[in-house]
């Protein structure tokens, strides 16, 4: 998830145009969300990070597991704006118009472990999307014990401070999607739902299992 990133913070470049959801989001909600909306987190946190030298080779995770490292003045900025960017790299990397729908064999197994069926992740990842309402976003996350679970997050924050790796995500602010749906949440949804890409989670998902062992083998101090 381009996690090495680190200053200047660059945009992940799609692997699909913007064009390219015909009967789910139109061009101008696409280009106003990636070309503006995102876009303006990773002009503002370059621009937060530009004289603070000795944050400029801070990955987004060590910004945001670290916030004591961030300078007062600007804390609460840099957060808002590193949240942006981590969210948007999730969310936009989640959705594909020609979507990899195979689940890997250990994706698979740790959602059914959770909720038993495909099915019933899905319907439970719509309850959780239809209760939060249109400002937040809610994961398929990881915890350090490689268990996933779906965790809704009220506002611009993130999963960062809560030890969890995201592994899909849904962006659920209006502007993700109200020049197609309205209020019409659900609708949205169902029809996201369509254009997961599960080639990115499985991926993200082996990645969290990698990061997982790599801790464990560290040497205890």
């Amino acid at each position: 998830m381009y996690l090495d990133q680190h200053y200047p913070f660059e945009m992940v470049p799609l692997n699909y145009p913007l064009t390219g959801f015909d009967d789910f989001l139109d061009f101008q909600t696409m280009s106003i969300h990636y070309n503006q909306i995102y876009k303006e987190y990773i002009d503002d946190l370059n621009h937060l990070l530009e004289n603070e030298k000795n944050l400029q080779n801070l990955t987004l995770d060590e910004i945001l597991f670290n916030p004591t490292y961030l300078p007062a003045a600007k804390r609460e900025s840099i957060i808002h704006a590193a949240n942006g960017v981590y969210n948007h790299q999730v969310i936009f990397q989640s959705m594909n118009p020609n979507p990899v729908m195979m689940v890997s064999v250990e994706l698979k197994n740790a959602i059914e472990k959770k909720y038993h069926s495909m099915r019933e992740f899905y319907q439970e990842f719509k309850k959780a999307c239809l209760s939060l309402g249109s400002c937040g976003f809610v994961f398929l996350v990881c915890d350090e014990h490689g268990d996933v679970h779906i965790e809704k997050i009220l506002g611009s924050a993130t999963t960062v401070p809560l030890n969890l790796c995201p592994i899909l995500g849904i962006d659920l602010y209006e502007h993700a999607y109200y020049l197609n749906y309205k209020h019409n949440i659900k609708a949205y949804v169902e029809q996201w739902m369509k254009y997961i890409c599960f080639d990115y989670a499985n991926q993200e998902y082996d990645f969290c299992l990698k990061a997982i062992q790599s801790e464990k083998e560290q040497p205890k101090s």
